[in-house]
Formats: C-alpha cells, structure tokens, sequence
C-alpha cells in the first residue's frame, strides 16, 4: 500500500454574511478535508463563544480565498473550536451560493486505465536506435444519450513520457468522461455527483476494481470547458466510492464484459446501468461490501449474498402470492374463527405469509439461467437449493436440528462462490447482455481472479 496524496492551501476562511476572518491551512487527502484555524489573533468565527472545547460545531458553508487569490468553498463543516472537516470543497470558483443551489453545465472526471474496456492494444511500441518508442492509439470517443436531461461524453488521453535512452517509463492513460446538462443553466451538484457514483460502480462491477477518480472538475459553460478541459472548478471529497490506496500496478483491470460484448447495444447498455443503479443502491452496496471488504467469515459473506439474490428477486419480479386484499380478507377469515386470547398471537404470525419463499425465490432465479449452469463449475439445482435453505436457516436461526445439514468449510466457500457468480450473471443479463456472451464470459469463470483488492 502507500500513502494517499495530500494538499495544503493556506488563506483566509470566512462564513456567509460575516465580517470575520480567520487565518488558516486546509489539508486534502483521497479522504479528509480538514481546515486548521491558525489566526494568531483568533481561530474563531464568530466573537461569540458559540461552544466549548466539547460541544461540536457545524456550519453548511466555510468560505476561502487561497494565498494566490483562487475562491475555496467547502461544505458541510464540523468540527470543535478552530478545526474543522468538510464533506466537499470546490476549489477555483463558485463562490457564495449553497450547496442546493450550486449548477454546473458539465462535471469532468478522469477515470485511470478505462481504455482497457474499448480495446486491449491502446499502445504500439517500435524499437529505434535509442532503445524504443510508444505510442498511444486512443480509442473512438463515445457520446451517449443517458435520458432527456443528460449526455454522456467520454474521451481519451494518455501523458506519454519520452523513452529516449530509457528502458522503463510510467504511463499515465485515462478515460475523460463527461456529464453534460443539457439544461441551459446546468444540473444542480447533488445530481450530477449521483451519476458519477454510478458510473464509478459500472466500472467497479465490471473489473472487480476501484474506479478512484483522479481528477474531477466541473464548468459553468461548455465554452468554459473547450477553452481549457484541464483547467475547470476542482471537486474534492463527494466522491468517495471505492478510494483505495492501492497503487495502479496492482489492479488486474480485467472486465467481465467489454466494449466489443456489447456491440451495438452501448447506449441501451449505459441506459440500463444508470437506471438499474438509480433504483437498486442498496443492492449494490451489499455487492460492493462482498467485493471490497468481504470479511474473514464465511458464513457472514454467504448470508450477506442471500441477501443480495432475495432482494435481487424482489426488485425484477415484484409481487405476492396473491393480492393483498385478498391476502387481506383471507386473514380476517382466520382469525374470525380463532378464540379470543389466541387472535393477536395468530394474527402476527400470519402476517407475512404473503410472501415468497427462498425457495420461491431461488427457483425463479435458477430459471434465469441457460440449464441452471453458468461456466463450468457452477450448477443451480434441486440439491444446490436444498443446501442454500439449509445453510441459511441455520446460520440465521441457529436451529440445532439442521447442524449436519448446514454447509461448513469448503463446501460453504463453495456455495457462496457459486452464488456471487448467480448475481453477477443475473446482473449481467438484466443489462442486456446476450445469452451467447454470458456464456463466452462464464465459460472459464474463477471468481477469484477479479478480486485484484481483496487480500487474505
């Protein structure tokens, strides 16, 4: 591992509508936003004593201006006396409006190595009389229409050092994406840092990787964007999804599917990620929790994906054995033919038999499945079932009497390896990704092999 990067600005902090200014030093990491108050005059805001040395403070803006004039907002601020830390900062522009009210025409990113999804030969090398020369051929631009309010723009770059008299260089390749409003006053902040968290756990998903974003800068204009697209508003913190501090070298970058996987499909498939991942966060979330920071039990990382498929289930096939008012005057019935003191004890305990079974569940999802088999160490039947009922049961409830029953050891690393190559695929196939494809990319499917993050 190795250390996060860290900036320091030192200038004047001021809050809104306030004649006080305080010196002071912001510190920026991948994960802190921290401001130090070192006036030696004051480290306070306010003349009043607003807290104490334990009673926090908060405020919604701090205002800066660094020491070579640049204009620092940083938003939602807490901390006690004179130190402060922020949720985001806007360095450069955008000075004195609330967070809510902050709209930008476009928010740029730079995601490291993304390239590799378009096309595995981005780089030619040629020997020559020094030694030798490379070159970088970047992939076509892609420009997708995401919905009536936003459009998606990505580009590619790559700051190519000179291999004269050199035998070992660092290449520095990224996708330059771009949302663009299509608003003419642009898209509030909040909205647009939403669509870049999607796009980063696209990228996530299909690589088993951290898509760290190196840079990300937002524009008031597109003329303010063509003028310098290096040189727009910095956006730090706001982004934190997957902020590993594992240097590049050690990522595989392997995707699952790539460019050529999707064909002519590639704006129905941003389509359906953005769609998918606006509705079903907290599905991806547990994914991402197996993905990234998968624990040292097995039996925590199978339940938590048979939490993953049940809740998987409930969102692409919503619905109940029956109707709930039907559900509903069938219970009255029940309990109208139950004594008195036993109503309200069998009235709760009826009260979620209108929903589907594991089982239920399981075998709607085996369906999804070409032959209940996916590569060719993973089969979804009757016995496979059996053993998920069982292992979960147990696990949950702790019932003594399914002890022997249960999975342990290697066979329930086994059924939980088989079932994270379930949702993968069902994902997979839910984004419109071909049957012939699926089959391609899960034919030699060691899930082992995309988790490049996760060390024993």
């Amino acid at each position: 591992m190795i250390e996060t990067k860290e900036e320091t600005y030192h200038g004047v902090w001021f809050l809104p509508n306030s004649q006080v200014t305080v010196q002071g030093h912001l510190t920026i990491t991948d994960f802190v936003i921290e401001l130090q108050l070192t006036d030696p005059n004051s480290r306070q805001f306010s003349e009043k004593a607003e807290g104490s040395d334990i009673e926090e403070l908060k405020y919604p803006v701090i205002y800066g201006y660094g020491n070579y004039g640049e204009k620092i907002t940083l938003y939602d601020c807490s901390g006690f006396i004179d130190s402060f830390n922020a949720r985001l900062m806007l360095y450069g522009d955008a000075h004195y409006k609330a967070f809510d009210e902050q709209k930008f025409k476009i928010l740029g990113v730079h995601i490291p190595s993304f390239d590799s999804w378009i096309s595995s030969n981005s780089f030619k090398k040629a020997a020559n009389k020094d030694g030798f020369s490379i070159e970088y051929q970047k992939p076509d631009k892609l420009n997708i229409v995401l919905n009536d309010s936003l459009d998606l723009s990505i580009d590619f770059e790559c700051f190519e050092p000179s291999t004269e008299k050199r035998n070992k260089i660092k290449l520095h390749q990224f996708a330059l994406v771009n949302f663009i409003s299509k608003d003419a006053e642009g898209m509030n902040l909040e909205e647009l840092l939403k669509y870049l968290l999607y796009f980063q756990q696209l990228v996530s998903f299909l690589s088993r990787d951290g898509a760290n974003v190196s840079a990300a800068r937002v524009y008031t204009t597109v003329e303010h964007y063509e003028k310098n697209k290096f040189l727009g508003t910095m956006v730090y913190g706001g982004t934190p999804f997957n902020k590993f501090e594992y240097p590049i070298q050690e990522r595989s970058r392997k995707y699952i599917v790539n460019r050529a996987d999707v064909n002519d499909k590639l704006e129905t498939f941003f389509k359906n990620w953005f769609s998918f991942a606006a509705q079903t966060q907290h599905i991806l979330k547990l994914i991402f929790l197996d993905y990234f920071y998968r624990g040292a039990f097995d039996e925590n990382n199978f339940l938590n994906l048979i939490r993953v498929l049940e809740i998987y289930h409930i969102y692409k096939f919503p619905g109940k054995p029956m109707p709930d008012a039907d559900f509903k005057q069938k219970l009255v019935n029940i309990i109208a033919g139950v004594p008195d003191e036993y109503k309200i004890e069998v009235k709760e305990y009826l009260a979620f038999k209108n929903e589907l079974t594991l089982d239920q569940r399981l075998t709607k999802l085996f369906s999804e499945v070409v032959e209940n088999k996916i590569g060719l160490d993973y089969s979804y039947d009757d016995e496979f079932k059996r053993k998920v009922k069982q292992s979960r049961n147990y696990y949950t409830h702790y019932n003594p009497n399914l002890r022997g029953k249960a999975a342990k050891g290697n066979e329930l690393e086994e059924l939980t390896i088989s079932c994270r190559a379930l949702i993968n695929y069902l994902i997979l196939k839910h984004l419109d990704i071909s049957e012939e494809i699926l089959k391609k990319s899960f034919e030699y499917y060691i899930e082992t092999s995309y988790y490049s993050n996760y060390f024993l």
